[in-house]
């Protein structure tokens, strides 16, 4: 665990990050708490357990920073560009912009965005830019003494994990780390870009190669379970085994020759592999020069003076909320954000 900010002002020795995909935080609630109402009758799902989760995982670990990262109205319109079926099934609109069709929803999403304001929680949100890409540019640019935990159910975001970035994963409730990594995956911690390149994202709409996925891959190519490996790699050996083949007598194995053809029903066609990397390869972000300004401003602006915790209470009873935590003192069920606003406070006096 790392080590508290000292209060005598000496540094402390590693960073603690807490960043949040607020969108999957935010659905898994509103969409997985069914019965969860108030006394009017309201749904407060998604309020009752982002809220919920969030100081779960501020009790479990001490953090020095967190941030909460939104999909914006036209989010994913980067990647459309590039391939348009992208996010083909979702109801996305990149023209017009996508915003919930259920009112309580948006609405929710709303208020937990305000709880948020008063509990010191920076957010960012962009236009165009995913969540995803967010979390990934801050990993990518992380201080060398920082540790960063990401909360999430995406498994795109499973790509960043290290020896210092690690995964709460909402739907296993198990954090991912490079020891637990192969308890989820078939393939090594390095190669999930290139497996996702060659098979595609179902979850994206992500076309890949025509009758291949990971276990095909894995049956001819068992490397990839192994050690870190690339498409160069696994070309060749589609190419050797092939020629073996054929050596031998035997017809061609089709997964093999969509492999070396780059056969696909896909829109991408003959250059797959060179856009589906791009699609789904995290170590490049897709960013914005407008994101990375507002992404600097809301990291290195201090919080603003008139974020309040009492009025996350009056909201708390203003919205039903109130009676969900009964068992807890308001003081005490909020003690884990208090802290954390605390802990901010005095490391950026030391900075100064």
């Amino acid at each position: 665990m790392p080590k508290l900010p000292p209060r005598t002002g000496v540094r402390i020795d590693r960073i603690n990050t807490l960043l949040v995909d607020g969108n999957a935080l935010f659905k898994r609630g509103y969409h997985g708490s069914h019965d969860a109402y108030n006394e009017n009758g309201d749904h407060v799902g998604g309020i009752y357990q982002f809220i919920t989760v969030l100081r779960m995982l501020l009790k479990k670990d001490v953090f020095h920073n967190v941030y909460v990262f939104w999909d914006g109205r036209f989010s994913g319109k980067l990647r459309w560009e590039i391939y348009k079926d992208y996010k083909g099934d979702r109801g996305k609109d990149y023209i017009n912009g996508t915003e919930p069709d259920d009112v309580n929803e948006k609405l929710q999403q709303f208020i937990v965005k305000q709880y948020l304001y008063h509990l010191s929680i920076r957010q960012i949100e962009d236009t165009v830019v995913e969540a995803d890409d967010y979390i990934a540019y801050y990993t990518n640019s992380k201080k060398k003494n920082e540790d960063i935990t990401i909360c999430t159910s995406d498994r795109d975001l499973c790509q960043l994990v290290s020896d210092d970035v690690k995964i709460w994963l909402l739907d296993k409730r198990v954090y991912l780390t490079p020891k637990n990594y192969n308890d989820h995956f078939d393939h090594h911690i390095s190669n999930m870009v290139l497996v996702k390149t060659i098979e595609g994202d179902v979850s994206d709409t992500i076309k890949g190669i025509k009758g291949v996925k990971e276990k095909k891959l894995l049956e001819h190519f068992p490397f990839i379970a192994e050690r870190k490996t690339d498409l160069l790699e696994i070309l060749r050996e589609a190419m050797r085994i092939q020629t073996e083949r054929k050596a031998n007598k035997k017809k061609p194995l089709i997964a093999l020759t969509n492999l070396l053809e780059c056969n696909t029903v896909g829109l991408q066609g003959d250059r797959l592999y060179e856009i589906n990397s791009v699609l789904v390869d995290l170590s490049t972000p897709m960013m914005t020069n407008a994101s990375i300004e507002h992404y600097n401003d809301v990291i290195s602006t201090p919080l603003s003076t008139d974020r309040n915790l009492k009025e996350v209470y009056s909201m708390l009873e203003r919205d039903g909320v109130d009676d969900m935590i009964l068992e807890y003192r308001m003081t005490d069920y909020f003690l884990p954000f208090k802290k954390l606003k605390d802990r901010e406070r005095r490391m950026s006096k030391e900075v100064t």
